[in-house]
């Protein structure tokens, strides 16, 4: 399943792009991938749910919850991506949407 972002990357501004791609303040607030791995960012947060076991992502994601949606609306601020996430169940699509978004963020940031 492919997904699009509703807004064309011409409609994000560099600031609002920046403010999505920054490390989380105060630090406590980063992501921590169930004893594994830390993401500050979206930017590590794509790298790790590349790495992440399956486990690992059931733990965060399951019928009752999705900590990583949960994430990236409370933390972040990134409603669009949030919405995203909220409705993938699967690893990889997860990894590949965060990805797609960090690197439409970059791009709106040029």
């Amino acid at each position: 399943m492919t997904y699009t972002f509703p807004c064309p990357m011409e409609s994000i501004s560099k600031e609002v792009a920046a403010a999505y791609l920054r490390d989380v303040d105060p630090p406590w607030k980063a992501f921590w991938f169930h004893m594994y791995r830390v993401a500050r960012n979206l930017k590590e947060f794509a790298a790790g749910l590349e790495t992440i076991s399956d486990d690992v992502f059931r733990y965060h994601v399951d019928g009752q919850k999705n900590d990583l949606s949960r994430w990236v609306q409370e933390v972040v601020g990134d409603s669009v991506l949030a919405r995203r996430l909220d409705t993938v169940r699967d690893q990889q699509e997860a990894a590949r949407l965060v990805q797609e978004r960090v690197t439409t963020l970059e791009t709106a940031l040029k």
